[in-house]
């Protein structure tokens, strides 16, 4: 292990690392085996995998040099091989990765998760039941949106604990950059507090913010000027 606290990261210099390490599900695999070293069926129970699906993967990070056996243990009359990642934290440089390609393939594939979920939702309580729809609606911004709620104006936010737990929308905003730098503070304030608590359930959050001014696409979007 390469890291200690208060170190540099591990600069990459293989496109090969760099691929694997910008793949977020890749990455949660080195994390297991930081900063202690493990078998893979131990980081299997860890990961609750099974593990022959974990040692294909873990050779591949082993191959890619990410990787590597730090000892062998006896176990059951046969040696077992234990894995540590070379560091903990690693640098990986624009130059090997253009960063809205990195962004665009790990969007696609947590999104591509989240729409799963969001399925799933809509076909358990209360949305099973007849009579849940969208209205379209006006933003206090100005945009357009769409709600979800129930032919008698109940909305699904109004059920209390028997709403499901989803957020799910995209918004455009009108801001000054001041605002909009102090939106991105309280984003990432946010998400930090909830990160470090701990829980029996698995949420997937995704947080989005982009200055879209100027970009093609948005023109029946500008800001409302209402007399």
């Amino acid at each position: 292990m390469q890291d200690h606290p208060g170190s540099r990261p591990f600069r990459v210099e293989r496109a090969l690392q760099a691929e694997l390490l910008m793949d977020r599900a890749q990455l949660r695999l080195l994390h297991v085996f930081t900063p202690e070293a493990r078998g893979v069926a131990d980081a299997a129970r860890a990961l609750d995998v099974t593990t022959e699906w974990l040692y294909k993967r873990v050779r591949r990070l082993e191959r890619a040099g990410l990787l590597t056996v730090q000892d062998t243990r006896p176990r059951a009359g046969r040696a077992i091989r234990r894995y540590r990642a070379v560091a903990e934290t690693f640098f990986v440089p624009f130059s090997l990765v253009p960063p809205e390609t990195v962004g665009r393939h790990n969007r696609a594939r947590h999104l591509d998760l989240f729409e799963t979920a969001i399925g799933r939702t809509f076909r358990e309580a209360p949305f099973d039941q007849a009579g849940w729809g969208f209205v379209t609606a006006r933003t206090s911004g100005g945009d357009v949106s769409l709600r979800i709620v129930r032919e008698d104006g109940v909305r699904w936010a109004d059920l209390g604990d028997a709403a499901p737990v989803m957020v799910s929308g995209w918004h455009l905003l009108h801001l000054g950059a001041g605002d909009a730098r102090e939106l991105q503070g309280e984003l990432r304030a946010l998400h930090e507090r909830f990160a470090r608590r701990s829980g029996d359930g698995t949420y997937l959050l995704g947080i989005f913010l982009a200055d879209t001014t100027d970009l093609n696409g948005l023109e029946h979007a500008k800001p409302r000027r209402d007399a």
